[in-house]
């Protein structure tokens, strides 16, 4: 553990208090950034310049913040690239960069151009990736889903957009883009197998029988169309199913029936709380066996969320990558096109507005705490 951030439970704590942990970081770096000269340099230069450019974000509004937190967040991801233990100093292969290590360029494009961002509402807006540059760079890094183009068959892919990535963000559950519904992020609580119960909550363990061999964890964020689906079971599945780190969970309890929480917190904001089950996993000899929840789910600001896989891409994007992908199209359209991006922006007049206002709010409050824990959890040595 080399950072508080690696830490759950911090609630409590401010934005300002993870910037000067990150702040702790740079006299005796992390991983790889602490090893070799130019990397601790480069960790400690980009550091310094996202923090500034969070700072100065702050004292802004919407008009100019998304070009600030974006490239805060862009100096902050080459030095998350400069500590990572799994990234060698030079390249092993021919064709890559001389020095993996630095992030080079975007990586990402507006499909279309920028010029076609003028017409479109922010959600729908598609973003992909590049062969390379800072994203498919730290999308490897990070062993994260990307934006492909292409699919494997050479095809092109179905591009994402904005708004699919954008509910992609726990942060921003109330403030949804205007358009179709998405895949949300869905809050993962592991309630353990029979005789083993793990959570705090007694009522919880009365309404959670499982059967031998299997554990069980509540999901969090169904959207109401699932629920009020005419074949909620299908319906379900075909849902979850858009969830690849879930795979081998049994809708089913005991009883046979699909096992909803009739007392979740967020059924007010239309979002159902479903129970699902695993079979107990296959111990590995001299290995323990991972929690259900780190075998399941991705580790977010101290809780953990299963995420999707959007359009044509195989895996999740990383959450520090969800980020990054929607503050790159704002920041685009913002800078490209300010007369556009002016009219989104306007409370009086934009639907969009409210939202956007809350994700570069979010972004200012939440960035520290991600960039944190993602440095902790590439910094560590490789297994």
């Amino acid at each position: 553990m080399h950072t508080p951030g690696g830490v759950g439970g911090f609630a409590e704590y401010t934005p300002a208090m993870f910037q000067r942990w990150i702040r702790g970081l740079r006299a005796d770096p992390p991983g790889a950034a602490g090893q070799e000269k130019a990397r601790k340099e480069t960790f400690s230069a980009a550091l310094e310049q996202a923090e500034q450019l969070f700072a100065a974000a702050r004292v802004t509004d919407a008009m100019v913040r998304p070009l600030l937190v974006y490239y805060g967040l862009n100096q902050a991801g080459r030095a998350i690239a400069a500590a990572a233990s799994t990234v060698p100093n030079k390249a092993q292969e021919k064709g890559k960069p001389g020095e993996p290590w630095k992030l080079a360029g975007h990586g990402l494009g507006i499909v279309g151009g920028t010029n076609a961002m003028n017409g479109l509402d922010v959600a729908d807006i598609p973003i992909v990736s590049h062969k390379s540059g800072a994203f498919p760079q730290l999308a490897e890094i990070l062993g994260s889903g990307s934006l492909i183009a292409t699919r494997p068959d050479g095809t092109e892919a179905t591009p994402v957009t904005v708004g699919q990535i954008w509910e992609t963000i726990s942060d921003t559950i109330g403030f949804s883009l205007p358009g179709p519904a998405g895949l949300p992020a869905l809050a993962f609580d592991a309630e353990g197998p029979l005789g083993h119960y793990t959570g705090t909550d007694l009522n919880s363990l009365m309404l959670a029988p499982v059967r031998r061999g299997q554990e069980s964890g509540r999901l969090e964020g169904i959207p109401r169309r699932i629920y009020e689906a005419a074949d909620q079971r299908t319906a379900l599945k075909e849902f979850l199913d858009r969830y690849p780190t879930l795979g081998g969970y049994q809708l089913d309890g005991p009883d046979g029936r699909l096992g909803w929480v009739s007392d979740s917190a967020m059924s007010a904001l239309g979002m159902h709380e479903v129970r699902v089950y695993w079979n107990l996993a296959e111990p590995v000899a001299g290995q323990p066996t991972a929690p259900l929840e780190e075998r399941v789910a991705t580790p977010y600001r101290g809780q953990h969320f299963a995420y999707p896989a959007l359009g044509d891409n195989p895996r999740p994007l990383h959450p520090l990558l969800a980020w990054w992908a929607v503050l790159y199209a704002l920041s685009m359209l913002a800078r490209y096109e300010p007369c556009a991006w002016n009219k989104r922006a306007n409370i009086d007049s934009s639907k969009e507005a409210v939202p956007i206002e809350h994700l570069l709010e979010a972004a200012l409050d939440h960035l520290p705490r991600v960039i944190l824990d993602t440095i902790d959890e590439i910094s560590r040595p490789a297994a």
